[in-house]
């Protein structure tokens, strides 16, 4: 599976506010550079993640055959 197929199930398995978000931090009117992007995911609102989207995550990415401990899965989404 590609990294773009990838992450257009990731998208699909999205609440709509989080779809919302992703859209607002994405949204540019013109193309922006990787440290820009990186600002803008670094100023991103946090937000609460439920058992359920965990699992979704851990489902995806258990399909690529990456593997990782909840600790891992906690630290990576900042919990």
């Amino acid at each position: 599976m590609s990294d773009l197929d990838r992450l257009h199930e990731m998208i699909d398995l999205l609440p709509p506010q989080q779809v919302h978000a992703l859209l607002t931090l994405l949204a540019s009117p013109k193309p922006i550079g990787d440290e820009e992007f990186a600002r803008r995911l670094a100023e991103a609102p946090e937000e609460e993640v439920d058992e359920k989207t965990i699992a979704r995550i851990l489902a995806a990415e258990a399909e690529q055959g990456e593997s990782i401990s909840h600790g891992e899965l906690k630290q990576r989404l900042g919990l």
